[in-house]
């Protein structure tokens, strides 16, 4: 059978010519003339052998490639790069730590693209394969290891290649080469953390050694600890996609007392079935719909480590050994991925019959994170006369909330005269007074919210937190403006009650979530921000914007767009945030054919420009005008950029790509005075 190729070439005379030379050699030729069109047609059956251009519109051919590379259906797939454009052994070498290994400038003669060609696909044809017989997938690998507590080195025998995985007490701890990234310089290099020249550096003179980069000054050390959990974790996550493979085992007994701070295995286990579960969680429900689950012995240590959304906390909470799981099963949540995690670290397992789940045994738990809170076993057995009491004696008591403290203490509404004896009140008169008297105390209460932080919402200091605390006094407050409050109220009285409601709940959200408590403490302690106050939308809004920077690092537009675009909505005047969301839309390929939406992109780096002067912002406009062919506009932007941060890497890399065109171009010149 003919074997398929994919010519990627959008000099369409070029492109006849060399599908005419192949054809006569025998083999299928379909040609892509630009890059999002040769994307499309190896998604829809990926070729034999891929011949790219680099230099293509809509989709770049190096990010082509990356693309290819991150999908375990294309990540092998052959590639013979041809280009007239990105010239010399910088090129090559970068190409080549891509898995490049033929890279032909033009002009080319027809010989040796049929020599590259013919050897390309025959050294395909002979590389060796490995018997699946006993090849396991790699969740099983690392379960064996991480509940083993294995020290020492997992050789993993793959069809393709072979991978070395280091573990230290059932944690990995490192990887070459990687599933997504050939190595972690790689990995590096591919996010702009490093330049090519110093990729090679450490791949050679530094043989691999991680803290070079720190000794050249690409990292500093903290960075460089942060980058190798994140080459790690992203790799594995990987993994989990990948196919089986054979594994041999080297134990190399670990110190003592080592204890090294390395990667969260169970929620590696959690998001890895989450990505890559497929069937396998549907094939497991079905399996054991009809048996009994319940919690195992390792479900007490593991579980804390793991962050469950609040389906699956509510899910797990009703485990108990007593129940089929079939009777657990909801239409509207798949456990599948969590109960692969469960059973897959013995956290949970299925019996026959009813059966106890494990206690914790004598293991001293403080607290489960991810338990959830059950509102209705909580009791208030004091009333509280007025919201203020809820405010500790020691942080003080402000005027308005006096104000309001002494007058709910008062057993005579202000404004009426006690009743003599033997003289009855109106009904009307005193439903009239109460309903006052509660309009002016929810404006005092109000009016106490502003400026106050979570933690001051509740009377509670920083230091003396407790989640038993938080719920009694959250409780409380929503006691005292429940519905029969909101009956009473009406016109602008009824909103401040739901803003009321609305702010302590944000706050009782917050501090009840761990990741988010941590991440507002780490806010609150730097800039003490309270409830009432422009600083709560400028901590979501961060929270969005750095999510949607770590998507635009992932290259998933959609999702960084999505995120950014929350992040400038809660905090409009963030020039960072709105150059982000430019960029996303700019390079998202969705939009490749959209000439409104590349203006609105540019249009958006302006603004963010006049309300924020950034690195990042000026190095984006310049990579948007280099793009479009404006190389003096785009260097003076670039250089901008740099003189804010000299190390600015998308403008150091602007500035080396316009030098390396101008040198073509120069060469060009050359040629053709001289030809």
């Amino acid at each position: 059978m003919a074997k398929r190729i994919l010519l990627t070439e959008a000099n369409q005379q070029l492109a006849t010519a060399i599908a005419e030379r192949l054809k006569q050699q025998g083999f299928n030729v379909q040609h892509a003339s630009d890059g999002i069109t040769a994307l499309r047609a190896i998604a829809a059956e990926p070729p034999d052998l891929l011949l790219l251009e680099l230099k293509l519109t809509g989709l770049h051919g190096i990010e082509l490639i990356k693309k290819l590379r991150q999908s375990p259906r294309t990540s092998k797939l052959p590639v013979i790069v041809l280009t007239g454009f990105y010239k010399g052994e910088k090129f090559q070498t970068a190409a080549k730590a891509l898995g490049i290994r033929h890279y032909l400038e033009k002009p080319l003669k027809a010989s040796a693209l049929m020599t590259a060609i013919h050897q390309t696909l025959n050294s395909e044809a002979v590389a060796p394969r490995v018997s699946t017989g006993e090849a396991r997938p790699f969740a099983q690998q690392l379960r064996t290891a991480f509940l083993k507590r294995f020290s020492g080195l997992l050789t993993l025998k793959y069809p393709d290649t072979v991978r070395l995985l280091t573990f230290i007490n059932g944690a990995p701890v490192a990887l070459r080469p990687g599933f997504k990234s050939r190595d972690f310089g790689d990995f590096l290099c591919n996010r702009g953390q490093i330049t090519l020249d110093e990729y090679n550096y450490f791949t050679t003179t530094a043989a691999y050694r991680h803290d070079s980069l720190v000794q050249i000054g690409c990292l500093q050390y903290n960075d460089l600890l942060q980058a190798e959990m994140d080459y790690l974790n992203q790799e594995l996550l990987c993994a989990f996609g990948s196919g089986p493979a054979l594994a041999s085992w080297k134990a190399i007994p670990a110190p003592e007392l080592l204890q090294l701070i390395t990667l969260n295995v169970p929620q590696l286990f959690y998001e890895g079935f989450h990505k890559h579960a497929g069937k396998t969680g549907t094939q497991l429900l079905q399996t054991f719909k009809d048996k009994f689950v319940l919690l195992d012995s390792n479900y007490y240590r593991h579980i804390n480590f793991l962050r469950l959304n609040e389906a699956e906390k509510r899910f797990v909470q009703r485990i108990d050994g007593q129940c089929k799981l079939g009777t657990l099963l909801d239409d509207d949540f798949d456990p599948g991925p969590l109960l692969l995690t469960l059973t897959s670290l013995n956290m949970a397992r299925f019996a026959a019959g009813p059966t106890p789940s494990a206690d914790s045994g004598n293991l001293p738990l403080r607290a489960l994170f991810n338990a959830v809170e059950e509102e209705v076993e909580v009791v208030i057995e004091e009333t509280l006369e007025s919201f203020t009491d809820l405010v500790d004696d020691s942080e003080g008591i402000t005027e308005s909330s006096a104000a309001a403290e002494s007058f709910s203490a008062q057993s005579t509404p202000p404004g009426i005269e006690p009743t003599p004896s033997g003289v009855e009140q109106t009904p009307s008169r005193i439903e009239q007074t109460l309903a006052d008297d509660l309009s002016q105390d929810v404006r005092l209460i109000a009016k106490s919210l502003e400026d106050k932080s979570h933690y001051e919402v509740f009377g509670i200091k920083p230091a003396k937190f407790s989640i038993e605390l938080l719920k009694e006094r959250y409780f409380a407050i929503t006691r005292k403006f429940g519905p029969e409050v909101l009956m009473q109220l009406g016109g602008e009285d009824a909103v401040l009650v739901e803003e009321i409601l609305s702010r302590v709940a944000t706050a009782y959200d917050t501090l009840t979530d761990v990741v988010k408590k941590e991440r507002y403490d780490e806010m609150f302690g730097a800039d003490k921000i309270g409830l009432g106050h422009k600083g709560d939308d400028r901590f979501q809004a961060q929270v969005q914007a750095e999510s949607g920077k770590v998507f635009l690092e992932m290259e998933e537009w959609d999702s960084a767009e999505k995120a950014l675009q929350e992040a400038v909505n809660a905090d409009s005047n963030n020039g960072d945030y709105l150059a982000n969301l430019a960029w996303s839309i700019y390079r998202n390929p969705k939009y490749s054919g959209s000439q409104a939406m590349l203006n609105k992109a540019k249009q958006m780096i302006n603004k963010s420009l006049t309300m924020e002067r950034t690195a990042l912002a000026f190095a984006y406009k310049g990579w948007m005008l280099f793009e479009a062919g404006q190389e003096s506009m785009a260097e003076a932007e670039f250089n901008k950029a740099l003189k804010l941060d000299a190390r600015q890497t998308m403008a150091r890399k602007g500035l080396r790509s316009l030098k390396g065109q101008q040198e073509q171009q120069k060469k060009g010149l050359f040629k053709r005075m001289f030809r």
